[in-house]
């Protein structure tokens, strides 16, 4: 009795060791099943929490404030411009359109995410959060006209980095005023500025300044219709508003930045459309010398029509100009063309007088006996009592000799003189 007693507590004993190996068993399946469960589900983990730093930040988040509002220190901005097309010049009303990227870099600590150590890249905002979060009140002084690109969704970019670091993008189209200086019109180099500043925050609360490196960007493709770029230039330009001691509402220090472009005007435009046309005008107005004086009708219609044709050009372009009370240098060209062209006009006005004098003419009485004689002999041969007299008609093609020589020569010289004028001296 005492033996199966012994036996049974022996036995009581063993049994879990041998329930022992079975219990490990469970435990490593149920270890190996969770780690296949977190890596199945790494990425969905990962998004909510993404989605929980996201809410942690923004929960007591103002909007309305900008990030160091509370403190004694300015919120440092700094912007970039990417100019992606210059699409037109307007002279008439000195203006011109372009398409840029704006970008804007500053630091907000209230968004720093550096406690969430699982998250090291950036978080990359939707534009429906971006409202959630402040943005510098840059605005552009020298606007006309603008507008947001909303296709298909608005074309903003908002990244949040660790340390609280806000890179910001928007894309725009705008039209800028450019006053323009037009006295070498089209021999002229223009500056053109976008200038950008804060509307509402004084330089106490906020600071502009241009990235440090290629603070002005442009696009591979970009081609600037009629001119050639020359230069960049990023500079500051802080104003002050107002009096300090006039007792002005909102009179202060604002932050400004303006970015320069130096343009220089493509001159083969005006070459091929404006000179070359006109220069033929004037050629052509020439050929009235080689007619005969008594085509009358031929060069009257070749003089009316050669001033009409450059008077309506000359209109032409002042409809493209802005109506400045200084004297360009597309107008000396003009003025030069329709003085000539005038003047082969008056040439042949003159020569018809000439050619038409009659036999009373006092001239014609001083000569000799002979050749009044031979006058009245081809006088009682002529049909016409207005028949030309012999010594005017020698005048008159003597005149268009000379003329011939004469006008092609003044304008070749005047010409050489107005290029290098206005493309060397000036």
């Amino acid at each position: 009795m005492s033996v199966s007693v012994f036996h049974k507590a022996a036995l009581s004993t063993l049994l879990p060791m041998h329930r022992l190996p079975v219990q490990l068993l469970c435990l490593v399946t149920m270890l190996s099943l969770s780690e296949e469960l977190s890596t199945t589900e790494a990425s969905p983990k990962r998004a909510s929490t993404r989605r929980t730093i996201l809410d942690d930040l923004l929960i007591d988040y103002d909007p309305k404030i900008s990030p160091h509002y509370d403190e004694d220190i300015p919120t440092n901005v700094s912007v970039q411009i990417y100019i992606y097309s210059v699409d037109t010049f307007n002279e008439a009303a000195m203006e011109y359109s372009l398409t840029i990227f704006v970008r804007q870099k500053w630091h907000d600590a209230r968004l720093s995410y550096s406690a969430y150590p699982i998250i090291t890249e950036p978080l990359e905002l939707d534009t429906k959060i971006m409202a959630r979060v402040w943005v510098p009140d840059l605005y552009f002084t020298n606007e006309k006209r603008a507008a947001f690109h909303v296709v298909t969704v608005p074309n903003k970019l908002m990244h949040l980095y660790r340390n609280g670091t806000i890179f910001y993008s928007v894309r725009l189209s705008m039209t800028l005023s450019c006053m323009m200086n037009l006295h070498k019109y089209p021999f002229d180099t223009q500056i053109c500025g976008i200038t950008a500043e804060s509307y509402s925050y004084t330089t106490d609360y906020l600071v502009f300044s241009w990235f440090d490196h290629r603070p002005i960007e442009y696009s591979d493709s970009l081609l600037i219709p009629q001119f050639k770029k020359q230069d960049t230039t990023a500079l500051d330009c802080t104003k002050t508003y107002g009096e300090g001691d006039s007792g002005l509402i909102g009179v202060g220090n604002f932050t400004c930045i303006r970015a320069s472009i130096v343009l220089e005007r493509d001159i083969w435009y005006y070459v091929i459309q404006v000179y070359i046309p006109s220069t033929l005008i004037v050629i052509l107005s020439w050929v009235s010398f080689w007619l005969d004086v008594d085509a009358i009708p031929a060069r009257i219609t070749l003089g009316v029509l050669t001033v009409l044709t450059l008077t309506t050009q000359s209109s032409s372009l002042r409809n493209t100009l802005p109506k400045v009370s200084y004297i360009k240098a597309i107008d000396v060209w003009m003025a030069l063309c329709l003085g000539f062209v005038f003047s082969a006009l008056l040439e042949f006005a003159f020569v018809n007088v000439l050619s038409r004098r009659k036999k009373n003419d006092p001239n014609v009485e001083s000569k000799t006996g002979s050749e009044v004689d031979d006058i009245k002999q081809e006088d009682e041969t002529c049909e016409s009592k207005t028949s030309l007299t012999l010594v005017g008609r020698k005048r008159a093609l003597c005149l268009d000799r000379v003329s011939r020589v004469l006008f092609p020569a003044v304008f070749s010289f005047l010409n050489i003189f107005y290029w290098l004028f206005y493309t060397v001296w000036l």
